[in-house]
């Protein structure tokens, strides 16, 4: 019993005033109760996701912010997760004005499903996508592919860890990649460079173990996605030490030997016109992680597990985040897409932010259907190196379901990396680099 409704020995008891002491106990116990709010710190596991999927957090009930797949990965994977109250995020003024400046002035053709009059910023803000509208999945996927990194994203210390989900760690890779826009530049430069004709370009290449050391890709996109020609991409081959052009699929090929496709690049990667239709299916809440560590990539402890201290790559199965990073309640757009039937994909659901294009979840499935792939990006805000504010993906874990594998890729990444011009993401830039240069 509470202790203010046990009279005190010695004391007259004042029936009345017990009465009402008592009551308010236990309606404030009721009231507990019933309200099952989780605290910040509580980390969701298979062995307690039944009890508190009802209980609330930030007056949004456990399971509603818990997808379908998301909860097979906490019943049946392992999957655990702590959460934390949201924070603000804020991007950078110069892509806030940008947006307030110049979407007024963008247009979309329902029939060829592009847009035009594009500036710089986000093309489609918030306000502009409406859940009853056939074209907002294309709107999305345009917010995310037009460039949100101000004018370059730099990977820097990227690495793809190859993990085993009943033992472990395989191997390490080693890579460097850059991605230069070629519009929509928001470094105190000019918004666009070149003629128009290309929206961007991009690096990837290995540094280590020494078998792939300068194995690596360019490749070009360009801006007119309604055209037959495809993104330009060339091979680097260390064998007879020499570039080789690719086919137009390449965007549909897996980056390397790894799980994790082309297409899968930031999650979603091609444009939306790649897809044979994106649909919006609706808007809503999630745990996603918003808020990584400032440390990605640990370099004094290379060769360790320590190495990618985001990674819980020492207890099984070694692939999702690390039990200390926060997940926080984030709203967002839900978009499927239909692939190109020559896609290893038939379908792909991405969850993104409603304030500003950032995916955090997404799942593939085969062409039977089946659930195949599931991938968390971390994410953090961060600033560049002339001081742009920048969402950026820091960690990717991209996870075959079906064969209990992962390619878990980790960067240092940062937005306009000091001193980089157009010519530094080339493919003369990718022949040096490969061969031993700087």
């Amino acid at each position: 019993m509470n202790r203010a409704c046990t009279a005190r020995r010695g004391q007259p008891l004042n029936l009345r005033a017990l009465v009402g002491v008592c009551a308010l106990a236990v309606g404030a116990g009721v009231a507990t109760a019933q309200a099952g709010e989780l605290q910040p710190g509580f980390v969701i596991s298979k062995d307690n996701y039944d009890k508190i999927k009802n209980e609330t957090f930030e007056g949004k009930t456990i399971a509603s912010m818990v997808t379908e797949r998301m909860e097979q990965m906490i019943r049946n994977h392992g999957l655990t997760m702590k959460i934390a109250h949201a924070k603000k995020i804020e991007m950078d003024p110069k892509y806030v004005a940008a947006t307030r400046d110049f979407a007024k002035d963008v247009k979309f053709d329902a029939a060829t499903r592009t847009m035009s009059g594009w500036k710089a910023g986000m093309p489609f803000p918030p306000e502009a996508i409406k859940l009853d509208d056939p074209t907002a999945g294309d709107k999305v996927i345009w917010n995310l592919r037009a460039a949100t990194y101000g004018a370059t994203m730099d990977l820097r210390d990227i690495s793809f860890v190859f993990i085993s989900g009943a033992t472990g760690i395989e191997r390490v890779q080693r890579w460097q990649s850059r991605r230069y826009y070629m519009e929509g530049r928001l470094d105190g430069g000019p918004m666009s460079e070149g003629d128009g004709s290309i929206a961007q370009k991009t690096y990837l290449f290995a540094t280590s173990p020494q078998d792939i050391r300068g194995l690596g890709t360019f490749s070009i996109r360009y801006n007119d996605p309604t055209s037959a020609k495809p993104d330009d991409t060339w091979a680097y081959l260390k064998s007879v030490r020499r570039t080789r052009r690719l086919s137009g699929g390449a965007w549909m090929d897996p980056i390397g030997g790894t799980d994790q496709l082309y297409d899968d690049w930031d999650i979603w990667d091609a444009f939306p016109t790649k897809y044979s239709a994106n649909k919006l299916t609706g808007k809503r809440w999630v745990f996603a992680i918003a808020h990584s560590p400032l440390l990605s990539v640990d370099n004094a402890k290379r060769d360790t597990p320590a190495e990618f201290p985001s990674v819980g790559l020492t207890e099984a199965p070694y692939y999702f985040p690390a039990k200390h990073i926060e997940w926080e309640p984030r709203e967002v757009y839900v978009v499927e897409g239909t692939p190109p039937p020559e896609h290893p994909y038939s379908k792909k659901v991405v969850y993104m932010e409603v304030g500003f294009p950032r995916p955090y979840l997404g799942e593939m499935y085969d062409q039977k259907g089946e659930f195949w792939k599931f991938m968390v990006f971390q994410n953090r805000p961060d600033v560049g190196d002339d001081g742009y504010k920048a969402v950026m993906p820091v960690v990717g874990h991209v996870i075959d379901v079906k064969r209990n594998h992962s390619t878990t890729w980790s960067a240092n990444m940062k937005a306009n990396p000091k001193g980089v011009e157009e010519r530094d993401v080339s493919l003369s830039k990718l022949e040096e680099v490969a061969t031993g240069g700087k």
